[in-house]
Formats: structure tokens, sequence, C-alpha cells
């Protein structure tokens, strides 16, 4: 398979996104793919994967996993190797990365340039920021609770700090509604 190439340059994984979906490289076969081994079907593939089929048809629609081979009926058959892709998808989507920097992560991985390496390493940088906070928040939320369960009663100053860091922690966990309705799983 070829992937498309630009003349523009990008400077950010910013530029990159606004692209529509049309408009970005399909991902390249997955390493290891051979036409002599075990094909899964996509009901297959989700079982092994923990997922269900619409997981596997959004993850592909998104570009996160490469467009897989078909039978001449127009069914999908999927080399095993893509159970790597789905369980490293979901890994990373638990460590708090969007399907957006899913995706790019996976084609910077196959572009394997100077330019894919720096936003892959910039992407990486604030991620641990990032979760270098949520590490700060919830040590600080695990200590009001112990100190609360402890038989301690809370000063009445640290139950609205508590409140707060538990919105804060749910909110940058992705843990309000709206994403939990939107999980595809």
């Amino acid at each position: 398979m070829s992937t498309r190439t630009s003349s523009r340059r990008r400077t950010s994984p910013a530029a990159d996104t606004a692209e529509s979906a049309e408009s970005r490289p399909t991902p390249q076969e997955p390493p290891g793919h051979s036409d002599g081994g075990e094909l899964l079907s996509i009901g297959e593939l989700a079982k092994r994967a923990q997922v269900s089929p619409r997981t596997i048809r959004y993850y592909e629609e998104l570009g996160i996993l490469p467009t897989p081979p078909r039978t001449a009926g127009g069914s999908r058959r999927y080399p095993r190797e893509y159970i790597f892709y789905v369980e490293g998808a979901l890994l990373l989507k638990e460590m708090g990365f969007t399907l957006e920097e899913i995706r790019d992560l996976g084609q910077w991985a196959l572009d394997r340039t100077t330019a894919a390496s720096e936003r892959t390493q910039a992407l990486l940088e604030s991620k641990v920021t990032v979760l270098e906070h949520r590490i700060r928040v919830l040590t600080r939320l695990h200590d009001l609770v112990m100190e609360a369960t402890r038989g301690r009663s809370m000063k009445a100053d640290q139950t609205p700090e508590l409140l707060r860091m538990l919105g804060e922690e749910a909110q940058s966990s992705g843990l309000n509604s709206t994403d939990r309705s939107e999980s595809h799983d």
C-alpha cells in the first residue's frame, strides 16, 4: 500500500488533525501480515480483543486499524496481528490518549521520519505532564479519603476541597457522562 505525500509542511499535530478523514493516508498493512496466516472474522477479532464488533468498525473508520482484506463476498478478514492493534489502542485509551492521538501515533510509527518522531515526542511529553498532574491530584484525594476513613472527622473546609478535587479528576480523566456514552464499547 502507498502513503500520500504532501508538499506542504505540517508544524504540529493540531495542523494534522484539521484535515478531514477523507484526505488522510490509509494505514499500511500491519507488520508481519502474510496471506498464509489465520484470518479472523470481525466477530472473532472482537471476541479475542474483548470489544464489540462496532468498536472494531469504528477504529477502522478512524484509521486506528488498517483496512483489512475482504472476502469475495465483502466480509472483513483480519490477520491475527490486529488483536495487537486493538489491545494497544485500548491500553493507550486507558492511559488517557484520545482516539485521534492513538490514530496519529500509529500513523507516525509507520512514517519513520524525523518530523514524525518529533511529533511523537511532543505528544508523549505533553501526556507525561498531564499524567504527573493526575498523579498529584489522585495522591491528594487518596490522602483526604484515608484521613476521613481513619475515624477522624474531616474538617469543614476539607469537604469542599475533596469535592472540587473529585470533580477535577473526573473531568481530566474523561469520567463525565458524555464521554462514557461515546465509548463505542
